[in-house]
């Protein structure tokens, strides 16, 4: 299935809305495939494993056949419906079964179904010549090949299962339909009708799904039996880690803002407005030295580091565009974050329960708070400032894809959001037997793509926004503008 575009979703109160979802409501685990009918129908999977596509259809066609014969009241070959037949029943079906196939075809499921919990099917189908390990690896090797509901395998089985709820009556069809589903065991993967009938096969199974009685007890007999005899096998994802000599490129940096220190200090050192440009601009400077000093490219913290340079810049351009709309927007926005700081700290004060070698010093935040004007002078404004969150300031001075494909992405570091957390801390289980879970990635097998060459792109988008304003020497700008990793 292709993806569907951005503007196919529907947006509606901040929350894009899937076209899928538009139509239909999302199945809940018990009713999904992977969870809550693979289990039931993976014994049609083993038969098909050990025969093939062609022969292992026939096999299964003569074993539903049987089955809808001596429990004619059941309307799906679930594992757990067959179980739940009476001795005498499953016995003389279990029976017949092994006129058709050797028991140690569905052998493996022993593991699970034994003695103890199903005495009838464990006396047919109990094969000591067949070892822990191999049933362990049959049921895995199967399931690898089934857990995605659109394989080819796991869309023969959906076909059996149709099939079955044909025969019993419950389903009625259109002929067209029963026509193409006839042609479906006769025709190979490969013929290019399947394109056509494979999802066909798959919604009809689906539509079906509320009619089904889900055995919760046999879903959970399952996998609490399969994940326990297990183990995690663990992959990773390794990027290469950042190892460019940026030495050169960062002297090169120090030196522009050593000059444009300078000229700030030697030509108008109370000029609020370029107080304010070179602060920003030294603020991302900072960000990015430090990224580099410790080796964090390819960590959490240099996520952090790329989206508070992207900001910095969308601000930079944003006070620029509205210099011109408020009588001073460089005090404004000064006032406007040492505001904030004041309500830390009017917090900090009124807090009972203080950890005293807390980061926050209290001493020096109320020196800059009152740095210029006694803070009874300074509000408290807990909005965006000048009201524009950061995407509306993004689109407002065309950056609307720098914040759209960047911003947000490394927002959801800085917040701990779970696409963040899933990509940075947790290792993917390849196991099936586990519902290919994640583990916790406490030793860092995995890392994370650099960030270096975007920090690099914004860097040279400050620069150049700090040379149209201040004309940086022309040797010194080219340095720095064509420094490429």
């Amino acid at each position: 299935m292709e993806p569907s575009k951005l503007k196919d979703h529907v947006f509606k109160k901040g929350k894009f809305t899937t076209p899928l979802n538009t139509i239909m409501t999302p199945l809940n685990d018990d009713d999904s495939w992977s969870y809550g009918r693979l289990p039931e129908y993976l014994w049609i999977g083993l038969v098909l494993k050990k025969y093939g596509r062609s022969v292992g259809l026939e096999k299964i066609y003569k074993i539903i056949l049987i089955l809808h014969e001596l429990a004619p009241d059941l309307f799906a070959p679930r594992m757990s419906d067959v179980l739940s037949l009476e001795s005498p029943v499953q016995a003389s079906f279990y029976e017949q079964v092994l006129t058709i196939m050797p028991k140690d075809t569905i052998a493996p499921l022993t593991l699970l179904l034994t003695q103890s919990k199903y005495p009838v099917f464990a006396e047919f189908f109990c094969t000591p010549t067949l070892d822990i390990k191999r049933r362990q690896d049959v049921i895995l090797e199967t399931m690898q090949n089934l857990m995605d509901h659109q394989t080819y395998e796991a869309t023969d089985i959906r076909f059996v299962v149709l099939y079955f709820e044909l025969i019993s009556g419950r389903l009625n069809i259109l002929k067209e339909q029963g026509d193409l589903l006839r042609e479906y065991p006769t025709l190979d993967h490969a013929n290019e009708k399947m394109r056509m009938i494979r999802p066909m096969i798959r919604s009809m199974e689906m539509m079906s799904l509320h009619l089904e009685k889900i055995n919760k007890e046999y879903i959970t007999l399952f996998w609490g039996g399969i994940s326990k005899m297990t183990d995690c096998n663990l992959f990773t994802i390794k990027f290469k880690n950042e190892d460019k000599d940026i030495a050169t490129y960062l002297e090169q940096l120090h030196e522009v803002f050593i000059y444009l220190s300078q000229l700030f200090t030697s030509v108008n050192p109370l000029d609020e407005k370029m107080k304010v440009i070179l602060g920003i601009a030294t603020y991302s400077y900072k960000r990015f030295k430090e990224a580099a000093n410790h080796n964090l490219f390819n960590s959490i913290s240099g996520r952090g580091c790329i989206r508070v340079m992207i900001e910095n810049y969308i601000m930079l351009k944003y006070l620029l565009k509205k210099e011109s709309e408020h009588q001073n927007i460089w005090r404004e926005y000064q006032y406007y974050g040492l505001g904030l700081y004041k309500l830390v700290l009017a917090r900090h004060r009124e807090c009972q329960d203080l950890n005293v070698t807390s980061h926050f010093d209290k001493d020096y935040i109320e020196a800059l708070v009152n740095e210029f004007i006694i803070e009874e002078s300074v509000d408290m404004d807990t909005r965006y400032f000048d009201q524009q969150n950061i995407r509306l300031k993004a689109e407002a001075v065309n950056e609307k894809d720098l914040f759209g494909l960047y911003y947000d992405y490394d927002s959801s570091f800085e917040h701990g959001l779970w696409g963040a957390i899933r990509e940075s801390s947790l290792v993917k289980c390849h196991n099936p037997a586990h519902q290919y879970h994640c583990v916790p990635d406490v030793d860092d097998n995995n890392n994370l793509k650099s960030v270096l060459p975007d920090c690099i792109m914004i860097m040279r988008k400050t620069l150049m926004l700090l040379n149209e304003l201040y004309g940086l020497p022309d040797a010194l700008y080219e340095e720095v503008k064509n420094f490429d990793v």
